[in-house]
């Protein structure tokens, strides 16, 4: 299995679904979070920073400035990238556990996470800031897979969810 994904390549998964840049902003960060619980490494190797509105990885940013929030990336934007089945089936998990949520929901979601509430420590609200969102063994330790290795769907604007039986 590849090992160094970039999360503008993982994007393009997300891309062909049709999200908003916030919510794919989101998704990448739910993706790198889980990946991480399951597999105790990292999807990919981009830093994810703390801002105001969520976790967000700047190259992906980047990519998608010009575009407002709530709008669709096109299609068209997606690159063409092989992901070994492993990382599918992960994202399809991602995007069957948040999918169906918008990108306010994630953000009021992220928001109510260790990982992106220990980056915010000392800041303000509205503080821009660029600091690191730490995704490790202590601050992922709300984050719990059922005994099948899936992870909660996601019914509440929390991250306790529920486990579905498909």
């Amino acid at each position: 299995m590849k090992t160094n994904y970039s999360a503008l390549g993982i994007s393009s998964f997300f891309i062909k679904k049709g999200v908003s840049p916030l919510k794919l902003q989101k998704l990448l960060y739910y993706s790198q979070l889980w990946f991480f619980v399951k597999n105790d490494r990292m999807l990919f190797d981009d830093k994810i920073q703390a801002w105001i509105y969520g976790p967000v990885v700047y190259d992906v940013w980047a990519n998608f400035k010009f575009m407002k929030r709530s709008s669709i990336i096109p299609s068209s934007r997606a690159v063409v990238l092989n992901l070994d089945d492993i990382i599918v089936n992960h994202l399809n998990d991602i995007w069957l556990s948040y999918g169906h949520l918008t990108g306010s929901d994630l953000v009021d979601l992220t928001h109510n996470d260790l990982p992106w509430k220990n980056s915010r420590k000392g800041l303000l609200g509205n503080q821009p800031s660029d600091k690191e969102v730490i995704i490790n063994k202590d601050t992922t330790v709300d984050f719990t897979l059922d005994s099948y290795n899936r992870i909660p769907v996601v019914i509440t604007q929390n991250t306790l969810g529920y486990f579905s039986n498909f």
